[in-house]
C-alpha cells in the first residue's frame, strides 16, 4: 500500500471539510442580497455548518469501530459532496441552510476520520510529521477559507461556493478506494450501538448554551436567554453524569480524561478553535470596518495569518518529533498571547499592512501551538483509544469555533466601537491559557 497517496488524499479531504466552515466569510453581504435576507438569517449558513459537524462528531468512535474506518471516511465524503450539490440548487436562505447543515454532518464524519486514518498510516517515528502535515492541513484551512470565498465570488456567482467541492471531492474519494487500506471492523467493540440518548444530552445542552450566548447580544433581558442557558447547563450536567456512569462506551468518553496528559490537550484544543475560528470571521470583518476593503482584498488579514501558520505548523509537527509537545506549546502561546493583546490595543490606529505584518507573526507563533498537541494525543493513548481521543480533540474545537461566532456577534452588540479591542483582547487571554496549560502536555518523546 502506497502510504505518500493515501496521505495526500486523506489530507485533502481535511482539506475541504475545514475550508467550508469558514469559505462564506466574505460572502454573508453578497448571500443575504441574493436571497434577500437580513444578515441576521443568512449567518446561519457558517454556524449550521459548524453545529451540524460537532453532531456528528460523537458518532465517530462508534461508527469506525462497527464500520471501518474508511468506510465511515466514504460515507462522511459522499454526505458532504450531496450537501455540496444540493447548496448550488438552494432557491431559499431556509434551503441553504438545511442543505449546508447536511454538508457540515458529512464534514464532521470526514475531518476527525482522515486523522485517525493517517494516524494508522504513520509509525511512530513519522507520528509527528505526518500529524503536522494534517493539522497544518486542519488548522491553516480555516484561514484560506475567506480567501478562497473571495476568488469564488469574484466569478459573479455564489454557487461556486459550494460547487468546486464537488469535482475535489470525486478525486478523492477515488483515491482514497485505490491507496488506504479498508482496515477491519470491530464488530464487539461497537456492540453497545451509538450512545444516542447521551449525544441528545450533549447536542441539546451545547445548542441551548449557545442560542444563550447568540441571543444576549440582541435582546438584553429576553427571557428565552437565561432560560436556553440554564436549560442548557442542566442537560450539560445531566450528560456528564450519564458518562460517567454508563457501561456502554458514552458519545463523548469523559473517562480519557483520566489519562495524563489528555485533558490537557483537549483544552488546549478547545482554546485552538475559539482563536482560530474567531480571528477568522473577525479580520474579514475588520478589514471592511477599519480598512474599508471588500471582496477579495477582505482577506488580507486572513491571508497573513495563513502564511504564518503554513510555516510554523509543519516545523512544528517536525520539532515535536524531538522536543515534545510541551515546550513548543508554551512558547507558541506566550508570543501568541503578546501578539494578540498588542493589536487589541492599537488595532484602530494600526495601517494595514502593519497590521498583515503582526499576523503573520501571530501565524508563525499561533501554528506552534496545535500541531504538537495533536500529535502528543496518538502518544498518548493506546491505538484503541484513538478514534475517541480524537473525537473528543475535534469536538472541542467545533464547539469552540461556534462559540467564537457567537461571541463575536454578542461583542458587536455589547462593545460597539470597541468590540474589536474586547474580541482580540479574548484571544490574548485565551492564548495566554494556553500556555498554563501546556505544563501539563507531554514532555520529549520517551
Amino acid at each position: 500500500m502506497r502510504t505518500g497517496p493515501a496521505l495526500v488524499a486523506l489530507a485533502g479531504a481535511a482539506l475541504l471539510a475545514v475550508l467550508d466552515g469558514t469559505v462564506v466569510a466574505v460572502a454573508l453581504d453578497p448571500l443575504a442580497h441574493a436571497f434577500s435576507a437580513p444578515l441576521t438569517t443568512v449567518v446561519w449558513v457558517t454556524i449550521a455548518y459548524l453545529l451540524a459537524a460537532a453532531t456528528a462528531l460523537p458518532l465517530l468512535g462508534w461508527a469506525s469501530a462497527r464500520f471501518g474506518g474508511r468506510t465511515v471516511f466514504l460515507t462522511g465524503l459522499g454526505l458532504f459532496l450531496l450537501g455540496s450539490l444540493l447548496c448550488t440548487a438552494a432557491r431559499s436562505p431556509g434551503m441553504l441552510i438545511g442543505f449546508r447543515a447536511l454538508q457540515g454532518f458529512g464534514g464532521g464524519l470526514l475531518e476527525p476520520s482522515a486523522m485517525t486514518l493517517s494516524a494508522a498510516l504513520a509509525t511512530r517515528e513519522s507520528m509527528g510529521r505526518v500529524l503536522g502535515v494534517m493539522s497544518t492541513v486542519v488548522n491553516v484551512a480555516p484561514a484560506a477559507g475567506p480567501i478562497l470565498g473571495g476568488l469564488l465570488l469574484e466569478t459573479g456567482h455564489w454557487q461556486w461556493l459550494f460547487g468546486v467541492n464537488i469535482p475535489l471531492g470525486l478525486l478523492v474519494g477515488a483515491a482514497t478506494l485505490a491507496y488506504v487500506p479498508a482496515g477491519r471492523p470491530d464488530p464487539a467493540a461497537a456492540r453497545p450501538g451509538a450512545d444516542l440518548r447521551g449525544l441528545a444530552l450533549l447536542t441539546a445542552g451545547y445548542l441551548g448554551v449557545l442560542f444563550a450566548v447568540n441571543r444576549a447580544g440582541e435582546q438584553s433581558g429576553d427571557w428565552p436567554v437565561p432560560a436556553a442557558a440554564a436549560g442548557g447547563i442542566v442537560l450539560l450536567v445531566a450528560y456528564v453524569r450519564h458518562a460517567v456512569t454508563t457501561t456502554a462506551v458514552p458519545a463523548l468518553d469523559l473517562r480519557l480524561l483520566r489519562r495524563p496528559g489528555f485533558a490537557a490537550s483537549v483544552a488546549v484544543m478547545g482554546l485552538v478553535g475559539l482563536i482560530m475560528y474567531g480571528q477568522t470571521t473577525a479580520l474579514p470583518v475588520v478589514g471592511l470596518d477599519q480598512h474599508g476593503l471588500h471582496g477579495f482584498d477582505q482577506g488580507l488579514l486572513v491571508c497573513a495569518l495563513g502564511l504564518g501558520l503554513l510555516v510554523s505548523m509543519t516545523t512544528g509537527g517536525r520539532l515535536s518529533d524531538r522536543l515534545g509537545a510541551r515546550s513548543l506549546v508554551r512558547s507558541g502561546a506566550v508570543a501568541s498571547a503578546v501578539l494578540l493583546a498588542t493589536f487589541a490595543a492599537s488595532a484602530e490606529h494600526l495601517p494595514l499592512a502593519a497590521a498583515c505584518a503582526l499576523f503573520v507573526a501571530v501565524g508563525l507563533s499561533f501554528g506552534l501551538t496545535a500541531s504538537p498537541t495533536v500529535a502528543s494525543l496518538y502518544r498518548t493513548l493506546p491505538p484503541a483509544e484513538q478514534p475517541q481521543g480524537t473525537t473528543s480533540i475535534f469536538m472541542a474545537v467545533q464547539f469552540a469555533a461556534s462559540l467564537g461566532v457567537a461571541l463575536l456577534s454578542l461583542l458587536q452588540a455589547r462593545a460597539g466601537a470597541d468590540w474589536v479591542t474586547a474580541l482580540f483582547a479574548l484571544f490574548a487571554g485565551a492564548a495566554a491559557g494556553i500556555g498554563l496549560l501546556a505544563a501539563r502536555l507531554p514532555g520529549r518523546p520517551g
